[in-house]
């Protein structure tokens, strides 16, 4: 029903979707700036209610489309654009600061890595890739509604803030992959890909074995963060009156 070819990093199907992604996730976000307040409230709530939905339904069709590949236990909302996601919904409908902060780093970057270094192995049209590049794409339109619909930006703080909380969530997340797979005598937890390295041609096979990539994939992460944060900080620094 959905057969497809192998899939093909930067061929024409990979960079039209991340194309759409991203003129959709910026060029919608700027119509709807200029919505009524009540407009954007009420979408607020949709769009969070759609990625909740999303990542809590995830381990329970994830494996009925895919048993070979996928069990409740491999797909739990634990990946960082899983917890992005959860944490733009939970600022979509309660307004905390915080959890915008560390969505915005995290799923920036995160999107962008998924979207040029993705980990299925089949192109347009399977399932997979279509449901894979929804939910990023969901994710990076929802952090660019809470910042230009919405009118949130990052600061120093909330960068500072997202490193010091990155670090012992990412040691939660690998105890958690260690705890799993432990107790199942096999690898079946691979969250924020900290036990084995993503499928297809991606960046990490530059890098040294699990665990030892961490000490690589963390300093990376921080640049991301810091490049991510620099327009932001530059327009702060040199044209605000």
């Amino acid at each position: 029903m959905f057969e497809a070819e192998e899939f093909k990093i930067f061929g024409f199907e990979h960079l039209l979707t991340i194309t759409l992604i991203i003129a959709t996730s910026i060029l919608l976000p700027i119509i709807l700036k200029f919505s009524s307040n009540s407009t954007k409230s009420n979408l607020s709530i949709v769009i969070a209610a759609i990625i909740l939905i999303n990542e809590l339904t995830k381990p329970f069709y994830y494996p009925a489309l895919y048993p070979e590949r996928f069990t409740f236990i491999s797909t739990l909302p634990l990946h960082l654009c899983n917890l992005a996601s959860i944490f733009i919904a939970i600022f979509l409908i309660f307004k905390i600061r915080f959890f915008f902060s560390i969505s915005f780093f995290w799923g920036i970057s995160g999107v962008l890595m998924a979207l040029t270094q993705p980990d299925f192995p089949f192109d347009f049209p399977h399932l997979h890739f279509i449901l894979f590049n929804f939910s990023h794409g969901l994710l990076l339109f929802a952090i660019c509604f809470a910042s230009i619909s919405l009118g949130n930006k990052p600061d120093f703080k909330s960068f500072q803030d997202t490193i010091f909380y990155s670090i012992p969530i990412v040691l939660v997340v690998y105890f958690i992959n260690i705890l799993i797979n432990y107790s199942s005598n096999d690898t079946v937890a691979n969250y924020m890909y900290l036990i084995e390295f993503p499928l297809g041609e991606n960046l990490t096979r530059f890098m040294p074995d699990p665990p030892f990539h961490l000490f690589v994939f963390l300093p990376i992460a921080i640049l991301l963060f810091f490049i991510t944060y620099l327009p932001f900080y530059l327009k702060d620094r040199f044209f605000s009156q």
